[in-house]
């Protein structure tokens, strides 16, 4: 058996139009002014299988809601399903009902003041208008709820925490507590199969209570052909709405009702609907009984209204509704981990200390930027021994040929291996920016550890392509142009060491800037993020810091002290300038770098500060 629905267009009811009726003119029906031990206060909503009210328990002096049906339907007994489903964010059940006097059956359920989520979406983003916070939410509910909470201290902190997110990290809240309230019942055996915004409530405090198991059924105790399937059809996955009509390749998991709740978070997230996936069987060959037959509709593209929204909940969204069942979340857990990883990258970028007009430039131009700081470094280590070895090193005829051919030879192969491998990295790295909207979760951890590993790899490169030199044009210059003092070895070896240190402390440090401020945080995936395991990434980064800060002012004056160890000539002008200049560098050089670690630490305290939350 089978009931099929459209959404509500007042978000309190449903109608019908497909299987036998389930209520017999149920927008007529009287219901007297006491039901047993009931007095009905007021009208909360009507559905296809009854009606609600706000109802004073006479004998126990407090407010219910109160379900009110004629007769069961099929075998099925919402009250013992919801009576198996004691959860915080399921309304429950008091007890059922059996009216002599009037006829009447049905539940005695917790009353919950607030409003159901699809009068909120609806009004937060009527006449155009986009919630930008949790506080457009309590707004809504603060102006269209119903009943009077009472004071709740412990649920205060409910909503103070929903009232500082921004609406993405809202929606994500909301949505990881509906998510695991679904694997709280699908762990019992119970698949909802309607959820829909109408079928959650918002307590005035913000807590989502998931309601109406009308249509849900106990997979441990229902046989599949006693099953009674329905549900709103704009929220069926398409292998259920199979099922419902009857049509092969029906299926009823625990992925339909992911599937649900995530159009429902698309609407919140967006204030439109998803278009409609389409089974097989939604053709012109099976249409709806009583209805027209429906159109056969090609595969929608990538939904534009989730463009709006940021990458981490999009990609969760787009996931939980995809029409293919093995591409879902697997598991509700699974689900609500992702909204989980979600909401903490989004926390995560928040929490970026305020960016610089440079940091404003890096975040738009991260592939520049990382060229940049990549070879920018390395041009003024090339400066530096130019300098000092035109001062420093002096050669006759001969060596001065072989020092001229050396420097060719050495360039033309430094130059390729080690530039043209960091171009190639940089060429990685921008395509895979290119392709992160679309990019899958492993994909996108690849291109993240990517982006790590890219750090220490320019690293590598400008240390082989500077420290073999100090080696190198001594030794093969002496071995084809005559002997050199071991002095000018010496001025080698320092001349190479200087340039090298330059070059890799600061393109270490400037390409870690451009990865922690521009890349990182655009790189999380949801569906695998965890707090602990962020730092554990961004941790290893951090390690060589202190020695890069030392490098940096400690290489220049050592180079300084052995100029003048070394030296056995006169102290000319050019001399004494180049001292200066090296003693200038490491003081220089220590404050740049200090700087520049500073800042990174800024940047890494935001995964380091979550770590120690969970540790």
């Amino acid at each position: 058996m089978s009931t099929l629905s459209e959404p509500p267009r007042d978000g309190t009811s449903t109608a019908p139009i497909n299987g036998p009726p389930v209520w017999t003119n149920a927008g007529n029906t009287q219901v007297p002014a006491r039901v047993g031990d009931f007095e009905i206060v007021a009208k909360l909503g009507q559905g296809s299988f009854g009606q609600v009210f706000l109802a004073r328990q006479v004998s126990l002096g407090r407010s219910v809601a109160l379900k009110v049906i004629e007769r069961e339907l099929g075998g099925r007994n919402e009250g013992q399903l919801l009576a198996g489903l004691e959860h915080d964010h399921i309304v429950k059940v008091y007890s059922a009902f059996a009216d002599d006097a009037t006829g009447l059956t049905g539940l005695c359920l917790q009353y919950v003041p607030g409003a159901d989520l699809g009068v909120l979406i609806r009004h937060i983003y009527e006449d155009g208008r986009a919630p930008d916070s949790g506080k457009s939410l309590l707004a809504a509910l603060d102006q269209l709820r119903h009943g009077d909470p009472g004071f709740d201290p412990a649920a205060l902190r409910n909503r103070e925490a929903l009232a500082a997110a921004d609406f993405p990290q809202a929606v994500c809240r909301l949505g990881g507590k509906l998510a695991e309230t679904l694997a709280f019942a699908h762990a019992r055996g119970v698949l909802h199969c309607d959820i829909k915004p109408g079928n959650i409530l918002l307590t005035p405090y913000g807590r989502p209570m998931l309601a109406d198991f009308n249509v849900a059924f106990d997979r441990t105790r229902h046989r599949p052909e006693d099953t009674r399937y329905g549900g709103t059809l704009a929220y069926m996955a398409p292998e259920y709405y199979a099922a419902v009509v009857g049509a092969p390749g029906g299926a009823a998991d625990e992925r339909c009702d992911i599937y649900s709740l995530g159009v429902v978070l698309y609407e919140l997230a967006t204030g439109t609907s998803p278009p409609r996936h389409r089974a097989s069987s939604e053709t012109k060959e099976t249409p709806l009984p009583g209805t027209a037959p429906a159109p056969v509709v090609a595969p929608p593209r990538e939904p534009d209204a989730l463009d709006r929204v940021p990458r981490e909940l999009a990609a969760v969204i787009r996931r939980a509704i995809s029409p293919d069942p093995a591409h879902r979340y697997p598991t509700a857990t699974a689900f609500a981990a992702a909204l989980a990883g979600a909401r903490q990258l989004l926390v995560a970028r928040r929490s970026l200390p305020a960016p610089s007009p440079v940091g404003r430039w890096v975040t738009v131009h991260p592939v520049a930027a990382l060229a940049l700081a990549g070879f920018l470094p390395h041009t003024v280590a090339s400066v530096v021994q130019i300098g000092y070895n035109a001062v420093e090193i002096q050669l006759n005829a001969a060596q001065g040929n072989v020092f001229a051919l050396l420097v060719l030879a050495y360039n033309l192969v430094a130059y390729p291996v080690c530039g043209g491998t960091g171009v190639w990295y940089f060429w990685q790295i921008k395509r895979g920016l290119a392709d992160v909207p679309g990019l899958s979760g492993p994909a996108l951890d690849d291109l993240r550890r990517q982006v790590c590993r890219l750090i220490g790899r320019i690293a590598v490169l400008g240390a082989f392509g500077w420290f073999p030199g100090g080696i190198i044009f001594p030794l093969v210059i002496d071995a084809l142009a005559g002997p050199l003092p071991l002095a000018t070895y010496g001025h080698y070896l320092v001349s190479f060491a200087l340039a090298g240190v330059i070059g890799v402390v600061f393109s270490y440090l400037g390409i870690a800037y451009v990865v922690f401020l521009a890349l990182l945080p655009r790189l999380g995936n949801p569906d695998t993020h965890t707090l602990s395991g962020a730092w554990d990434e961004v941790r290893p980064l951090m390690v060589p810091l202190g020695t890069l800060v030392t490098l940096a002012s400690g290489v220049p004056l050592v180079g300084a002290v052995l100029l003048l160890t070394l030296s056995d000539t006169a102290f000319t002008l050019g001399f004494r300038i180049l001292v200066v200049g090296l003693i200038g560098a490491g003081v220089a050089g220590v404050g740049l770098a200090e700087r520049i670690v500073r800042r990174l630490r800024q940047l890494a305290a935001v995964w380091q500060k979550d770590s120690a939350k969970v540790r």
